[in-house]
């Protein structure tokens, strides 16, 4: 797949996969980019971050057969405005390591593997949680919105975290969003 100006963020993902897969390296969606593709664009990020259990060297070299410049740590292309980032693994959400990945996205016949929903809303409660990025939460709640998930997971997530207090202020706008029926 060629990655050219009129791709959105779901094709540009697939286009990357797509390479890399063809050069046997596997990989994750994370990250900011789900937030977006789970939204439906309400948040914009412009970068993907893919976590790979392989060497930045395979990756690059994969990545520069179809145009993508390695500038520091992200990797850009002349025909995009999304760039890509391969933070260092393995696949976690907060203490939780590793992950195994319950999402897919299918574009055509290529599927990204990715964080589900769910997964998702923990990755932004992280920031939540360490940082009181205020933020992350609204952009947790706004996947909410868009996607089902499970709220007893997260609830025996955010115990194993220690941050079952801090859960409470999302569990009260979850409830608020959904009309009291949770």
């Amino acid at each position: 797949m060629k990655i050219t100006k009129s791709m959105n963020r779901k094709q540009f993902a697939a286009a990357v996969v797509q390479q890399l897969e063809k050069h046997g390296i596997s990989c994750v969606l994370v990250g900011g980019a789900c937030v977006s593709i789970y939204t439906e664009e309400k948040h914009a990020s412009r970068d993907l971050d893919f976590i790979s259990p392989y060497s930045h060297e395979a990756i690059t070299k994969a990545l520069a057969a179809i145009g993508f410049q390695k500038e520091g740590r992200y990797f850009h292309h002349p025909n995009s405005e999304l760039y890509v980032e391969f933070p260092s693994g393995p696949v976690a959400i907060g203490e939780q390591i590793p992950v195994k990945p319950e999402g897919q996205m299918k574009v055509g016949k290529i599927t990204v593997t990715m964080f589900s929903p769910t997964q998702c809303v923990m990755d932004r409660l992280v920031a939540w949680f360490h940082w009181n990025d205020r933020r992350s939460l609204i952009h947790a709640l706004w996947v909410c919105e868009k996607h089902p998930i499970s709220l007893g997971k997260i609830k025996r997530w955010a115990q194993k975290e220690g941050h079952a207090d801090k859960l409470e202020q999302f569990v009260l706008e979850y409830k608020k969003l959904k009309g009291s029926r949770s």
